[in-house]
């Protein structure tokens, strides 16, 4: 902002625009002087308005009669003025009209610059608020952006922490996979043995069956034999014992005959009776005999 932009040069520079036609504004004062901020020449320019109306009634007054010649000259003056002011009247009513036109012309454009200066400072006002509102929003753009910051931070912490893991652990993997290596050959080599001692007892079990069928089918033939020679001593004893129980029923049957005859010898002689009874229990002697 430029400094040192009097009133006495703002006042100037606005009757020098309105001496050549133009309406004093703010921009066009400020191209004529040269310098100045609009903040400046703004406030300097409304009281040149605000003054302009009174300095051209003051031009339009005729001058009044000095002092030290009013009494000589009084009644002079007072005719002049009369005269003056018929001609003044007369020869000022088209420049008042003029004047008039030009000042509600300026007027007009007053308004219009006013209305134009709300609007720029409407504008002003909502380019402040944005400005207010993009400056919050990079405050808060920053913010996120160190918070981002630090959570990069945090994550690059976090990732070198879980390489230092993976390298333990493929570390760690590495001497498993070995030792695993190193147990799979001696389980192969375990299962090599094993299965070679499988074979041998394999071959060992399959002579012992072959043994065994050996004797099984001896001991099957042997049993056959003796089964067919215990059948047949079987069937002989049965026989003996089919002839026993013959020869037991006859001699049964011939016991009954005898004792029949003995009881009959009994009753028929009782005088008889011990040589009767001599008589059957030889009968009973000779009887198992036959």
């Amino acid at each position: 902002m430029a400094r040192g932009v009097q009133e006495t040069e703002v006042f100037e520079a606005a009757d020098a625009l309105l001496s050549a036609g133009e309406r004093p504004t703010v921009e066009r004062v400020r191209l004529r002087l040269g310098r100045g901020s609009p903040n400046t020449i703004g406030p300097l320019l409304d009281a040149w308005w605000a003054q302009l109306a009174a300095r051209v009634q003051h031009r339009l007054t005729l001058p009044a009669v000095p002092e030290d010649v009013g009494v000589a000259l009084a009644q002079v003056w007072e005719l002049a003025l009369q005269a003056g002011r018929t001609l003044a009247e007369a020869d000022i009513a088209p420049e008042r009209a003029a004047l008039a036109q030009v000042l509600a012309t300026l007027d007009a454009r007053l308004a219009a610059e006013r209305e134009a200066v709300a609007l720029a400072q409407a504008g002003q006002q909502q380019a402040t608020a944005e400005v207010q509102a993009a400056t919050a929003a990079l405050a808060i753009s920053e913010q996120r952006a160190n918070d981002l910051s630090g959570q990069v931070r945090q994550l690059q912490r976090h990732l070198e922490e879980v390489a230092q893991r993976e390298a333990a652990q493929h570390a760690q993997l590495q001497a498993a996979l070995t030792q695993a290596e190193q147990e799979r050959s001696t389980a192969t080599r375990e299962r090599e043995a094993l299965q070679a001692h499988l074979r041998q007892s394999e071959d060992r079990a399959y002579t012992e069956i072959d043994r065994l069928r050996q004797e099984l089918k001896a001991t099957k033939t042997q049993l056959s034999t003796q089964a067919r020679e215990h059948a047949s001593a079987l069937r002989a004893a049965e026989q003996a014992q089919r002839a026993a129980e013959k020869a037991q029923h006859v001699a049964e049957r011939s016991s009954a005959a005898a004792q029949a005859r003995v009881h009959a010898l009994a009753a028929a002689a009782p005088s008889k009776a011990r040589p009767a009874k001599k008589t059957a229990t030889s009968a009973r002697r000779r009887a198992p005999a036959s």
